[in-house]
């Protein structure tokens, strides 16, 4: 019956059909970013392979900062990670920080937990490279070799 009336006000005019449509998109979707639909979803995870390399290569500071800005919130946000697989990409990026910069002080687990249960229940979006550059200029000074290479 949806289906119906929206035909019925496509061919009305583009104002009617673009509006059946929102209204549509709303009922069944009524927040957009639970919604991506899969070509999206890979251009936006494209939009921020900067943080993948940021994972799979470790930084030789920063890393809490990173991990509460920009890493959790794009692991559970962007990529819909469960907590496990995040807690498991997170622990790689330790990893990688401490294998090849020797960044290798503790950060708790359960802090870990802790940031990824606030960013879940806020929907927070990982900063940007930009957002980074503007608000913490030593952490881009940090990054900035890593996303270029």
């Amino acid at each position: 019956m949806e289906f119906e009336k929206i035909i019925n006000n496509c061919q009305k005019s583009d104002i009617d059909c673009n509006k059946s449509i929102e209204e549509l998109i709303k009922k069944y979707c009524p927040n957009p970013s639970d919604c991506a639909i899969a070509i999206y979803k890979e251009n936006l995870i494209e939009k921020f392979n900067w943080i993948e390399k940021i994972i799979k290569n470790g930084v030789p500071d920063g890393r809490t900062r990173l991990i509460l800005y920009v890493i959790a919130r794009y692991l559970i946000n962007i990529k819909k990670m469960n907590d496990e697989e995040a807690m498991s990409q997170i622990s790689e990026f330790i990893n990688n920080s401490c294998k090849n910069y020797n960044n290798c002080s503790q950060i708790y687990k359960s802090w870990i937990i802790n940031v990824i249960g606030k960013v879940k229940n806020g929907k927070w979006k990982p900063w940007s490279a930009d957002k980074i550059r503007s608000s913490d200029p030593e952490l881009y000074k940090i990054i900035e070799p890593i996303i270029k290479q």
